[in-house]
């Protein structure tokens, strides 16, 4: 009998061992997926999970099932040549997405939309959406999409600023079906001295909102404005922000749809170019568009020293950028922010306004002429605020000359909660230091939600094969549980182009050796 015990605590123990290994599932890695390929993970699509490859200029949807298994790769050769290929973009559905790319023919910019099956198939001619005729050969794309939380609405969007005083916005705003719900086009008055655009986004009602600020030559924000479109008229709505006498550093908008708001965070300074010294927030009723509530946040020497390590902390939170804002089941919210930097670069954060390694570029955006823009009006950021899951490598159109020798570090992450209020609750501070040079790849984080559970993931800071998962509930709990070790020592996790795709699943990227592949974690 002790003898029978012993063997079904031994088998027991294997079971658990068994699930513990399978916790990451790995794909095959091909060996024509080279650090140069760009990719982005598209989701979940029926029982399979779809990634878009491109490698000089050849573009492929490759087909995984549940077990990572490949099933079939498809290659997609109705894209343009890259010389003309201005842009793509992937948009999830509940059992199909959309392909958006841009592109150019002679003098006439092109945006079009394709639907893309749950096999990867493309069964449909392409449709387009809009054209635009422009005067010079465009070096980047001139559209720009959003797709509401529910799924139910996509919106393009473009801006001529060939006025610097006066943009002229023209959005089209489209069912899942893609049939056209509103066309809308409107005037948007700038300060040729320092306005800026950011934030875009659209609302499940297919209301279009976005932040208009202006940026001081010291790079303070000491005006911003929230700035509405519904969804069936064509003028637009001002709603002042209450900022005082603080000075904004990057405003971010977070459309709050189980609450029915807008939420706006940023940090602030007290005086021009000083120190970080807290959180600023504030929330819009998505309906009356009345203030909800305006809160600031200071932060107490007690925590900077906690997050500086040091005595001397007035510089704590300078470095740090906000790049989460996640919404909670209780009605609060929470903005998880990180310490980014590059060495070997010119960059310090009065030279980065807004991203660690991008640039706005002035405030019209950097594009040659003055004519259609960037949606977003400015240099591409790989630290644009929600994680873009396109992966632009930077051999590949990336950061330029130069940018070899540059080594990016992302140091400490700070997660602050907040009531439905906006009144702080609690505050966390997952300590890491991590750094890589020449790709910001395999540092930083990504989060999965999962409940009350906030799932941080992101490489292990010193053994980069390790990768951590550091939980925090919505009352403010940490827990750090044991951390995934890769199978050997060649794998670097990307879990900041991670994708969460289930309840507690996300497929990561990593690199091994000298490819790239992905992997189906499970937390």
């Amino acid at each position: 009998m002790k003898k029978l015990i012993f063997n079904l605590l031994l088998i027991g123990f294997s079971l658990i061992n068994v699930a513990t290994a399978q916790s990451i599932v790995y794909a095959d890695v091909n060996k024509t997926d080279v650090p140069r390929m760009n990719f982005e993970i598209i989701g979940k699509l029926a029982s399979n999970y779809l990634i878009y490859k491109e490698v000089k200029g050849s573009h492929r949807i490759t087909v995984f099932n549940e077990s990572m298994q490949q099933l079939e790769t498809v290659p997609i050769t109705l894209l343009p040549k890259k010389k003309d290929l201005l842009d793509v973009g992937f948009y999830t559905f509940s059992n199909f997405a959309y392909l958006l790319y841009q592109f150019q023919q002679g003098s006439i910019v092109y945006c079009n939309a394709v639907r893309i099956e749950p096999n990867g198939k493309i069964l449909e001619e392409p449709v387009t959406l809009d054209t635009t005729r422009i005067a010079y050969k465009a070096d980047r794309k001139i559209y720009t999409a959003a797709q509401s939380g529910d799924g139910s609405k996509i919106m393009i969007f473009k801006i001529n600023k060939k006025d610097r005083t006066r943009h002229l916005f023209t959005t089209k705003l489209f069912d899942a079906q893609l049939n056209l719900l509103q066309e809308s086009r409107y005037a948007l008055p700038m300060n040729r001295s320092g306005d800026y655009l950011s934030g875009y986004s659209l609302a499940n009602n297919g209301d279009f909102a976005f932040i208009k600020y202006n940026r001081l030559t010291s790079g303070d924000i000491e005006d911003a404005t929230l700035i509405v479109k519904p969804a069936a008229v064509d003028e637009y709505q001002e709603y002042p922000l209450d900022i005082n006498n603080l000075f904004l550093d990057d405003i971010k908008l977070k459309i709050d749809q189980a609450n029915n708001r807008y939420l706006l965070t940023s940090f602030y300074s007290t005086k021009k170019r000083g120190n970080i010294a807290g959180l600023y927030n504030s929330a819009f009723s998505i309906d009356s568009r009345q203030q909800v509530f305006k809160t600031t946040t200071a932060f107490n020497d007690e925590l900077k020293k906690k997050m500086s390590g040091r005595a001397n902390s007035k510089r704590a939170f300078n470095d740090l950028f906000i790049n989460s804002i996640i919404i909670h089941e209780n009605g609060g919210f929470s903005v998880a922010a990180e310490a980014l930097y590059t060495t070997g670069g010119a960059w310090d954060r009065w030279g980065y306004w807004g991203g660690p390694y991008g640039f706005y570029g002035g405030p019209y955006g950097f594009y040659g002429g003055f004519g259609w823009g960037w949606g977003w009006g400015g240099f591409w950021s790989p630290y644009y605020y929600y994680s873009p899951f396109f992966y632009r490598s930077y051999w590949w159109g990336g950061l330029g000359y130069g940018y070899d020798y540059v080594r990016y570090n992302a140091g400490n992450l700070a997660v602050f909660s907040f009531d439905r209020e906006g009144n702080r609750t609690t505050e966390n501070i997952i300590f890491k230091d991590q750094s890589e040079s020449g790709t910001d790849g395999t540092i930083s984080y990504q989060v999965l939600l999962n409940n009350d559970q906030m799932h941080f993931i992101m490489n292990h800071s010193g053994k980069i094969a390790d990768l951590d998962d550091v939980v925090i509930t919505e009352d403010g709990q940490m827990i750090e549980n044991e951390p995934r070790e890769a199978r050997d020592r060649y794998v670097n996790f990307m879990p900041r182009y991670g994708k969460q795709v289930g309840p507690t699943t996300m497929i990561i990227p990593y690199s091994y050796k000298k490819n790239i592949s992905f992997a189906r974690v499970d937390f």
